[in-house]
């Protein structure tokens, strides 16, 4: 790496803003056509290259033709605000943004930059800056395995830069080309204010974090493909609860990452999207209890509008510190913990769902108002578990169908620490316990099935382990009716393995007694607390 020799003058400068006024540069406009506005995010549609600055690489050197940037061997600074065009192909290069207060557009037309020690573009100071890769072409950007901290724009104290693409203020990569960026040292791409992936095909390989917008990560129309040892793509502003988030639209994003695949400090929202998501080896693999290795995650709310979502990870697939809320999509979950996961409430209005879990859904208020749900789990289907203080765990089914597939041991298809309460949509169980509840349990509506079979209330006959009754208490108990009373065969002796019970008048339990232990029993589950 050379060092930057800086040619700048007061004609220079005046020159150049002049020139700078007078270019269109990247033209934005609102998703509707309309003049961009502070709240929509821009979209950038097209570069207009009248008048920009040509820089070339060539080897071991690096030509400026035009104003604005100065060449030292194959470093380039960009001095001033303007559009650059970017051609040809160095192994040790690099450009240095160094505009304050001004925008600043990179048009890489086939470009192949690698800096050995250093990132390929490090942008130091700007308004905005723009990476645009021109259509039709090809773009590759990296950075060697080390830094040298040894310039006046580098720090080690504070580990500036240390990602391939590094921004320390507004960061856009856009176009309809290819760009690839290999992250070499640490980290693929950085933006420590807002970044925003628009329209591109991008490639990120990194020996850390993917793609990283400090204050905000806005993926929108584009195929993002990440190979990461640490996240995939992250928010990390953690002291701005109103930064931090992740959101993305249009776009399609393949991520595949030693550790989380989307992380948000505070929240994250998918609209439309395809996700493909391998997190941590997959719900095969095992992780160290320091390692967060999910697949969607969030400081606070994750919401849903729309997509597919293939998500395979070893930790939960979709996890929320406050909330999760979905409103459609197609989603084929595998995990080795919870497919959906928020510490207050899931809320699921749509969707069509494959689950294969440790637990299917798990939150303190749990509602269910549509979509389609299908699930097989080693532990709960759904569990109502305290994760808020003074909120009663409950689950909430209004309509929909779901069908769980229960696993062998102390498992549930619907745990509450509280209560359960069904008044819509259809439900079909299949396992050793059906219903865990500590509270109430309510069948106002819809149909239910457990086992094949259609059952018609939860109270009392699908009640707790005992309460005040024990084993055999008038709550239901592991084998007593709605009124404590063990079924048995008529001549008073117990029933044997796999024979069905009778209560002592001859009649037949009601609807939802199925084997527990080799023998029958209600649907209750035992009323131990949801885990």
């Amino acid at each position: 790496m050379k060092k930057i020799i800086s040619v700048s003058s007061a004609c220079m400068a005046v020159l150049v803003a002049l020139l700078t006024l007078a270019s269109c540069g990247v033209k934005t406009q609102t998703a509707d056509g309309d003049a961009p506005s502070q709240t929509p995010v821009q979209q950038v549609v097209e570069v207009d290259e009248t008048g920009a600055t040509a820089i070339v690489f060539n080897g071991s050197t690096a030509a400026v033709t035009g104003t604005g940037a100065a060449a030292d061997g194959t470093d380039v600074r960009i001095e001033q605000g303007g559009t650059y065009t970017v051609q040809g192909e160095t192994t040790d290069g690099r450009i240095i943004v160094d505009a304050q207060d001004a925008d600043v557009t990179i048009v890489l037309d086939n470009a192949q930059i690698s800096c050995a020690d250093s990132s390929a573009i490090y942008v130091y100071q700007a308004n905005k800056t723009t990476v645009y890769a021109k259509e039709g072409t090809t773009n590759t950007l990296s950075d060697g395995k080390t830094y040298t901290y040894d310039d006046a724009y580098s720090s080690q104290t504070d580990e500036e830069p240390n990602a391939c693409v590094y921004a320390k203020d507004d960061l856009v990569l856009a176009g309809s080309g290819s760009l690839t960026v290999n992250g070499n040292a640490a980290d693929g791409v950085t933006g420590k204010d807002t970044l925003l992936l628009d329209s591109l095909t991008l490639t990120v390989n990194a020996a850390g974090n993917g793609v990283t917008g400090k204050d905000s990560l806005t993926v929108q129309n584009a195929a993002v493909t990440v190979t990461a040892q640490g996240n995939a793509m992250r928010a990390t502003n953690s002291e701005d609860t109103s930064l931090g988030y992740i959101s993305t639209s249009g776009a399609t994003l393949n991520l595949t990452s030693g550790e989380d695949g989307v992380q948000a400090e505070t929240s994250a929202s998918f609209s439309d999207t395809t996700v493909t998501v391998h997190a941590g080896g997959g719900s095969d693999a095992a992780v160290s209890d320091d390692v967060s290795a999910k697949g969607l995650k969030a400081g606070t709310d994750i919401t849903i509008d729309g997509g597919t979502y293939t998500l395979d990870c070893a930790d939960d697939a979709v996890h929320a510190n406050g909330n999760v809320t979905v409103n459609s999509g197609d989603f084929t979950i595998t995990t080795g913990d919870d497919a959906i996961h928020a510490d207050n409430q899931v809320t699921i209005n749509g969707g069509n769902m494959q689950i294969t879990a440790h637990e299917g859904i798990e939150g303190t208020l749990i509602t269910i108002n549509g979509g389609k749900l299908s699930m097989q789990a080693s532990d709960d289907g759904i569990n109502a578990a305290q994760k808020t203080d003074g909120v009663t765990p409950t689950v909430e089914i209004n309509d929909g169908e779901l069908t769980i597939e229960m696993g062998q041991g102390d498992t549930d298809g619907i745990d509450a620490n509280g209560d359960i309460i069904i008044n819509g949509g259809t439900i079909r169980i299949t396992g050793q316990s059906a219903f865990d509840y500590d509270g109430k349990g309510e069948l106002n509506g819809g149909e239910v099935y457990v086992n094949g079979e259609k059952i018609t209330e939860l109270t009392g006959q699908f009640g707790g382990m005992g309460g005040m009754g024990g084993m055999g208490g008038k709550t239901g108990g592991m084998f007593g009716d709605a009124n404590g009373e063990r079924p048995q065969r008529p001549d008073g002796e117990m029933p044997a393995d796999g024979e069905r019970p009778q209560f002592p008048d001859g009649e037949m339990p009601a609807e939802g007694f199925f084997p527990h232990g080799g023998r029958e029993q209600t649907a209750a589950a035992q009323s131990d607390s949801a885990v």
